[in-house]
């Protein structure tokens, strides 16, 4: 009851079925929040309010994404339970991971640090792929973020890889801040050559466009009668490019049913719900749109005075032209009062 949790996604930039689990929860202390961009501007926004010392200690502010240590850890606990499942002989294993913002595969990265024998971290990117150019080139720019079929990872400034880059750089911070002046300043930065060959001795990166995806996740389901979701469908695409004498783990991130037009797309099938979303469908969304006049922390202070423009949606209302101002209460029986 101490605690309200606020869910920043891309308006427009996620599959109906995502929103719709972000949006249709019951419980009065959370709050959905529709930004105008990408993930990459999400995730400035609450960098931001991190920065911003006096605000976030005044709301006691806390993240729960992959900018939280605690995530990366947990995420590398079924590295180990997958690898005891699959093992040879104690060979090193590969694992291959879809990732955008590279704190999935950075968990794997700990994992192996910690002592898990694994040969290549094999990075699968979409073609957002700042991730693939800088672990092959060595220069790390992003370029504008692309709408694709596994939005999930559609980023270009990958939070997580500043965490490498200080571990490649031998814990130097001073190195570290001047690669991300050099980002800020100059678009980009360039790593030495013994820099990406440490990166390397632990990574391969390949890039998955739109059309491989489709292939895979049809081509899979033909042979093996399973449905990929699109995000795991880039990641096994990405472990067959990879070559060499290691077993691979493919890591798989989602359930196919959130990607449901990718999927009719593919296979020309629907996918069924899991019993537990069996009804989401009818489930009445909500959310806010931000006032980019006044900021995310004005936002928030907003929200909870409950005096924010906020959105509300049935199973047969689309986004557009449907917004409501003079919010006056956040809960299921107070919405179902009012009427568009």
């Amino acid at each position: 009851k101490n605690v309200n949790i606020f869910v920043l996604h891309p308006d427009n930039r996620v599959s109906p079925v995502q929103r719709k689990l972000m949006t249709t929860g019951k419980f009065e202390n959370v709050f959905n929040i529709a930004v105008k961009g990408n993930f990459d501007d999400c995730q400035n926004l609450v960098k931001s309010m991190f920065a911003d010392k006096d605000f976030s200690n005044q709301i006691n502010m806390s993240g729960v994404n992959s900018i939280n240590w605690a995530r990366i850890i947990a995420q590398s606990v079924y590295y180990f339970y997958s690898y005891f499942l699959v093992k040879h002989e104690d060979q090193p294993t590969n694992f291959s991971v879809p990732t955008g913002n590279f704190g999935d595969v950075y968990a794997g990265y700990i994992a192996k640090k910690m002592g898990l024998p694994i040969d290549k971290l094999i990075v699968a990117t979409n073609e957002n792929d700042i991730l693939c150019r800088v672990i092959n080139s060595g220069e790390y720019r992003p370029s504008k973020v692309k709408p694709s079929l596994s939005p999930s990872m559609d980023i270009q400034v990958a939070s997580n890889f500043e965490r490498l880059l200080f571990d490649v750089l031998n814990s130097d911070d001073r190195k570290v801040s001047k690669s991300m002046q050099d980002l800020n300043a100059n678009g980009f930065f360039k790593l030495e050559k013994d820099e990406l060959k440490k990166i390397r001795e632990n990574f391969s990166a390949e890039k998955i466009n739109d059309a491989d995806t489709l292939r895979i996740i049809k081509d899979f389901f033909i042979n093996y009668g399973f449905i990929l979701d699109p995000h795991t469908a880039t990641a096994l695409g990405a472990a067959y490019k990879v070559k060499n004498n290691s077993k691979t783990v493919v890591l798989g991130t989602a359930h196919p049913y959130k990607f449901l037009e990718t999927i009719k797309l593919a296979i020309g099938k629907n996918v069924d719900p899991p019993k537990q979303f069996s009804d989401l469908s009818k489930k009445i969304e909500k959310f806010y749109i931000p006032n980019v006049k006044h900021g995310m922390n004005q936002l928030i202070s907003d929200v909870k005075r409950n005096q924010s423009e906020y959105i509300y949606l049935t199973s047969n209302e689309t986004i557009e032209g449907i917004q409501i101002k003079g919010f006056q209460g956040f809960t299921e029986k107070k919405l179902m009062t009012k009427t568009i």
